[in-house]
């Protein structure tokens, strides 16, 4: 096979003044694939030649550069984002000086050497042509991309100032002053010794003491900087986005505390301290303000620009979804406070109707009702027939609404609908009840109990009018490469094994794993026995009765019980005027790489939990969903009184490839949300639990060019922070959980507040877990109290507990249990995890792809038990010991083959290294399987296997339905070790009769009896006769088939003295044995057209030649 040929041009000039013309030539062999297939050499390769400019030159810079190369006479200059071709560099050690300009008001000058062996990453000083001796780094990033040389000029950081202050930033050697005007990008990087290294930056606010050092590289992360100050300390929100090409970040500094006026009005807002505010800071109409606290009251009052007279004080730095404040004239403003991890945001937008906290209403024809907040003095009274709105008194105090009429009263919080009754007099009952009405609540006292049912319509349980359930028992979906001829992955919902129920009451309830499985045994013994309906007791306690319709159960209660399972999907939707109710439950999702040799053969699926663990618990679904919303026809608001989400532990196993993914950034959501307001009651999605495997290697037979190309911007970065990205094997990822109760949110503001809060959680926790850097804030996630609505925490999936409508309903209680540790589980799987990565690295050192893929496929073959752990062990070290000594006169003969004297040095080379790595890691990978033998005993874990093995897709290139058995011989010929022929693929199995664990497998170049040998998994070639060798077609003879053939030779020649042998197989009856003579028959008739079809392109090739 030709392989690409490069060549460097001179042009001379016509005037020897100017400096030659150079041009980089790259001739890359055409891809010619029916020539190439044919085995045939005697045509003229074809090549496509591609011409380059010798040097590129790219500014990744928001400012201008010029550049001048040694011998040119004039500057170029080259645009922020542009690129240009440098056409007459020898790339022989020349100089090109390079100049920024009009950076800080001033020009910056650098000089760069362009040779062959330039790193990939140089720094460059560059010198102002001030007086003043300042200097900034620069960075040039090398890459050579198809023959030429692209040397892209960047600076790692972007620093920009959203502060309105002067900030200060020093890292060792580093100091920069950064301007408080914010336009102006300060191109900030770590001095040269510390170039690579974790740096670490500290930042002053104006006058402030330094902050606690912090990393810039943790991109995608959020974070707050603390900077201790004499009058209070300055906060400093800090985001960290990585730019479109991939080389620097872009960290944004604004202030904590940010003022947003979406009101008509022109406001002033200042800090209230000892009953006044002192400093107001003006907010114009539309527009956003930073704001730095200088009080520890941690209040705010506001008040409209010319009026004396200012609102009440509130909280700032609590999540308030809404607050209507009193503005005497003016009427009221209304006051959100949104806080996150690096920033608090104080909304101010005009009031409208509606928006009040609540309106009372007095609909009694007598009675008088006094009202105010709990704590102030002040009171109202609401007399017969009479309406108020009321706003809180005292928004930072406690708000609680106190009520009172004679001698009653009452306290409501306004969060929860609510309703009782008094009696007024000796003859009059008065009814009060809250319910929301859009965003207010409204509170009615009245004798009219038609209100009060009118009013709690959407309160009160209904009796479901629409019942719609879909279930689907198993779903999958195959991803195939039509070009390949090969399925790359397998997708696939299941359902459960046999489940056992109970109906203590009105519904079905799963017994646990461990009365599962016992009254399964206990069944199928009473099913094979065909004995007489009677009474069966269990070790457990439990008493049941198999033969009575429907089976019954009488200890340790009397109730019904059946055989059922759980489906793949189940969808149950129920709707009733005034509520509807979704629960969606998905059991098991599995997703399986099928590609031979891959290093995860499942990439995705749920954790078998522990025996010990799971034996007490129920089966649960990997994804359970309940949602039950209430409406009234006079609201526009939906109230969701439930919405639960859990999701299982679960493990994802990710080549390097998969990572770019991880870029990707979610934009906050407009300011301008147009979806509807929703009151959320109850909202809650569990926490999510992942395991994290990691492999650098690729993924079975993949090129490795491509996979370079789609990893290129991950690996830029590690690089460019001195980060080292190494295998991980099972890390844990623990995202707590997300919760609001009862509160007020448009629901796409919502759906974005979880996507990110658990996205930045994962980034953050991978961050520190895979790469040891340090983060901003807490990578577990940030703990708020239940005042503020929002919840995060973390507890084990399997404890968590979804209710659907009518669990919902009885309101029920779940006790939340602690899970056991596993010591010596845990302890046995980190040694088998670090002897796994010391054999990985053996292997690779072996440079052999197909010993690094047969292992990749032996060390992911489960294992059932500890005595199956430790048989492959002993495999992989004898398989090592014989595979190293025959590699010694084998891989110099294969290299020869393939690259002809190159390659027979090479084999030599990779021969002698494997007679030492070969054994050695042929150790290393034995005490790896003892090691995860051990760990399963210890933890009694379920090994998740393939959901099924891999679709064959025939030469012809035709997706066909699938076919199970023929698949499991396939997959049966893949795993087997036997070595293939030249072209070889496989086409049909059978099973042997009589003969243990041995399969006919017929391909297009022969047939043979395979037999696998226990324990070890190893696979033995019986006999096989080649289809060139049969003398004439074979016969069947009653369950006989006969193969007539001569023999070979140990050299595989056909002995000239060979006289014609007959195998006779033996198989189960005719109708088997005719089938499997057909089987042949149709391979050999393949073969001859292959043939035909070869030879018929060779001549017409031959022909176009002369």
């Amino acid at each position: 096979m030709s392989s690409e040929v490069q060549s460097v041009l001179h042009c001379p000039a016509m005037d020897s003044s100017f400096l030659p013309l150079v041009v980089n030539v790259l001739a890359v062999p055409d891809d010619l694939s029916h020539i190439c297939s044919q085995g045939e050499g005697d045509w003229d390769p074809a090549y496509v030649i591609h011409l380059h400019p010798a040097v590129t030159v790219k500014n990744l810079l928001p400012y201008s550069i010029r550049y001048l190369l040694e011998g040119s006479a004039d500057f170029s200059e080259l645009p922020e984002g542009c690129a240009a071709d440098v056409l007459n560099s020898n790339i022989g050690g020349e100089i090109i000086e390079l100049v920024l300009i009009k950076y800080q008001g001033r020009n910056w000058t650098g000089r760069l050497r362009i040779s062959r062996d330039m790193p990939e990453f140089i720094p460059i000083c560059f010198a102002s042509d001030t007086a003043e001796a300042l200097t900034v780094d620069i960075c040039v990033h090398v890459s050579r991309v198809s023959g030429k040389f692209i040397l892209s000029v960047f600076s790692p950081y972007w620093i920009i100032n959203k502060t309105s202050r002067v900030l200060q930033y020093r890292a060792e050697d580093a100091f920069v002053k950064h301007p408080s005007d914010f336009r102006d990008v300060i191109l900030f990087s770590f001095k040269r010794k510390n170039f690579f290294s974790k740096n670490k930056l500290q930042l002053c606010v104006s006058t402030s003491s330094w902050s606690d050092g912090f990393s810039l590289d943790t991109v995608g992360s959020y974070g707050c900087v603390r900077c201790p100050d004499k009058g209070g300390d300055y906060l400093v929100g800090v985001s960290i986005q990585m730019s479109s090409f991939n080389l620097t970040r872009i960290v944004t500094m604004s202030p904590f505390y940010t003022f947003v006026n979406k009101s008509a009005f022109e406001l002033e807002v200042g800090e209230y301290s000892s009953a006044s505010c002192n400093k107001w800071h003006y907010v114009a109409s539309t527009d956003c303000l930073p704001f730095w606290p200088e009080c520890s009251t941690e209040k705010l009052c506001v008040r409209v620009v010319g009026c004396e007279s200012n609102s009440k004080a509130f909280f700032f730095n609590k999540q308030d979804n809404g607050t209507l404040l009193r503005m005497e004239q003016y009427g009221g403003v209304m006051v959100d406070v949104n806080v996150a991890d690096h920033s608090t945001v104080i909304s101010f937008t005009d009031y409208y109707d509606g928006a009040a906290p609540a309106l009372l209403v007095n609909d009694t024809p007598t009675a008088t009702v006094n009202f105010r907040q709990r704590g102030c003095e002040e009171c109202w009274s609401l007399k017969p027939g009479e309406a108020q709105r009321f706003a809180w008194d005292d928004p930072a105090g406690v708000r609680k609404l106190s009520w009172s009429c004679q001698d009653h009263s009452g306290e409501l919080d306004l969060v929860k609908d609510e309703c009782g009754q008094f009696a007024y007099g000796s003859l009059v009952q008065i009814h009060w009840v809250s319910f929301l009405d859009g965003r207010q609540r409204v509170l009615i006292f009245t004798e009219d109990v038609g209100v009060v049912t009118k009013a709690r319509q959407a309160e009160e349980l209904e009796q479901f009018q629409q019942e719609v359930n879909i279930s689907l028992q198993n779903l999958g979906l195959s991803l195939i490469n039509n070009d390949l001829r090969q399925e790359i992955a397998y997708i696939g919902i299941t359902s459960s094994g046999v489940v056992w129920e109970m109906k203590p009451k009105n519904r079905w309830k799963s017994f646990n794993h461990k009365n599962i499985g016992l009254l399964e045994k206990a069944y199928q013994d009473h099913v094979s026995s065909n004995s007489d309906p009677r009474w069966i007791k269990l070790e457990t306690g439990l008493e049941v009765n198999f033969g009575r319709v429907p089976m019954l159960m009488r200890q340790p209660f009397s109730c019904s019980i059946r055989r059922n399972f759980l489906p793949g999907i189940c969808v149950e939707l129920k709707q009733s005027p005034h509520q509807r109710s979704l629960r969606a439950q998905l059991f098991w999702l599995q997703v399986d790489n099928q590609l031979p040799g891959a290093i995860f053969p499942t990439v995705f699926h749920p954790v078998p939990l522990p025996k010990s663990i799971a034996q007490d618990s129920e089966p649960k679904p990997f994804i359970d969903v309940s949602i039950i919303t209430r409406f009234n026809e006079h609201s526009q608001v939906m109230a969701f009184k439930y919405f639960m989400a859990l999701v299982q532990e679960m493990a994802n196993k990710l080549i390097e490839k998969d990572l770019e993914m991880l870029q990707a950034q979610l934009m906050e959501s407009s300011l301008t949300d147009t979806s509807r307001l929703s009151f959320f009651e109850h909202f809650h999605i569990s926490p999510i639990k992942l395991h994290l495997s990691l492999s650098l290697g690729s993924s079975g037979d993949g090129s490795e060019q491509g996979e370079m190309v789609a990893i290129q911007s991950v690996n830029l970065l590690l690089k460019s922070i001195g980060a080292t990205l190494t295998d991980v094997d099972d890390l844990i990822f623990k995202l707590a959980y997300f919760e609001v109760k009862y509160q007020f949110y448009r629901r796409d503001k919502l759906m974005w507040a979880v996507i990110r809060h658990y996205t930045e959680q994962f980034l953050t926790q991978m961050y520190v877990l895979v790469l040891g850097l340090d983060v901003l804030g807490n990578p577990f996630g940030l703990i708020r109290g239940l005042s503020e609505g929002v919840e995060a925490f973390f507890y084990e999936p399997i404890q968590g507990a979804v209710q659907g409508p009518e669990e919902f309903a009885e309101g029920l209680v779940i006790g939340v249990r602690s899970l056991l540790g596993h010591t010596v589980g845990g302890a046995a799987g980190m040694v088998s995890r670090i002897t796994g990565t010391v054999g990985k690295g053996l292997a690779a050192i072996t440079m052999d792809k197909e010993y690094q893929q047969k292992r990749r496929e032996e060390m992911n073959r489960p294992t059932k038990d500890f005595g199956e752990s430790l048989a492959k062990g002993g495999k992989g070290f004898l398989k090592g010991v014989v595979g190293g000594v025959t590699g010694i006169v084998t891989k110099p003969v294969e290299g020869a083959k393939k690259e002809g004297a190159a390659g027979f040095f090479k084999g030599i080379g990779k021969g002698l290294v494997g007679v030492v790595a070969r054994p050695t890691g042929g150790i290393v990978d034995m005490a790896s399987s003892t090691f995860q033998g051990i760990q399963r005993v210890a933890e009694s874990t379920e090994e998740v296997t393939k959901l099924r093995p891999v679709r064959l897709v025939r030469e012809d290139g035709i997706i066909r339905p699938y076919d199970h058995q023929e698949s499991e011989g396939y997959d049966l010929f893949q795993r087997s070790e036997i070595k293939r022929l030249d072209g070889e693929v496989f086409r049909e199995h059978y099973m042997y009769p009589g003969h243990r664990k041995t399969s006919i497998i017929i391909t297009n170049r022969r047939v043979m009896c395979v037999k696998e040998i226990d324990v070890i998994g190893h696979f033995n070639k019986e006999w096989d006769c080649h289809f060139e060798n049969f003398q004439r077609p074979p016969s069947t003879e009653a369950g006989d088939l006969k193969i007539y053939y001569r023999e070979q030779n140990k050299l595989n020649l056909i002995r000239k003295d060979g006289q014609v042998l007959v195998r006779v197989i033996h198989m189960k009856n005719s109708a088997v044995a005719e089938k499997l003579r057909g089987g042949i028959d149709n391979a050999q008739f393949a073969r001859r057209q292959y043939k035909m079809a070869r030879q018929k392109s060779q001549r017409f090739i031959r022909m176009d030649n002369s």
